[in-house]
């Protein structure tokens, strides 16, 4: 595919973020679409999240009462995790670009669900489930960053992720794509949020 719905901009990552997460580990407020996700999902919904980092979402969402199931690619950050985590919150090592990987995450938070060996969103998902995204769009890729060019990012196209969502069978609900969302420091990224549910 010449022109990607997510662009990876780096190779190794995995040892960029343990390096990464063994300086700068602090779990500290939840983000701002965190506390959206809170107040609107029903507790009676596992909480998955893809690329947990420092687990501050996470950690979060345990306290609030959802029962997490959290990954990241970083091996350091979920050693972290998981010697403070509470009794509903599991941390695993997750790379989101092995399907194997993804499935493992999903089936845990939906126990008794049949592997598949071939990830898919429609199969991970079943009617009325809802995800809520956040993300790095592609118009934030030029911007200055607060750890610099070296950081790695994934910035996905957002008009493609949403023909795609709705392609698989995803009403959109929300979206949006802007500034002023996820500020940090003197970073203000370009981001897109979107929550959307499978038809």
């Amino acid at each position: 595919m010449s022109d990607p719905t997510v662009k990876k901009v780096v190779t190794n990552e995995a040892n960029y973020w343990d390096t990464f997460y063994a300086h700068k580990f602090t779990v500290s407020v939840p983000s701002q679409f965190c506390c959206l996700s809170a107040i609107e999902a029903p507790k009676t919904r596992p909480f998955v999240e893809f690329g947990c980092g420092n687990g501050r979402d996470s950690m979060y969402m345990a306290t609030q009462g959802f029962r997490v199931y959290s990954g990241d690619l970083s091996g350091a950050a979920v050693a972290n995790l998981k010697k403070n985590s509470p009794s509903n919150a599991t941390f695993s090592v997750c790379d989101v670009s092995k399907p194997e990987h993804v499935q493992a995450l999903v089936d845990q938070a939906r126990a008794g669900a049949n592997a598949s060996d071939n990830f898919n969103i429609t199969i991970a998902t079943k009617s009325g489930d809802t995800l809520y995204m956040e993300y790095r769009c592609s118009l934030d890729e030029a911007l200055e960053k607060e750890h610099g060019k070296g950081h790695y990012r994934r910035y996905v196209e957002t008009a493609k992720l949403v023909d795609l969502l709705e392609t698989l069978g995803f009403s959109i609900k929300y979206e949006i794509t802007g500034q002023g969302m996820a500020k940090y420091k003197a970073e203000d990224p370009f981001v897109s949020r979107i929550i959307c549910e499978r038809n």
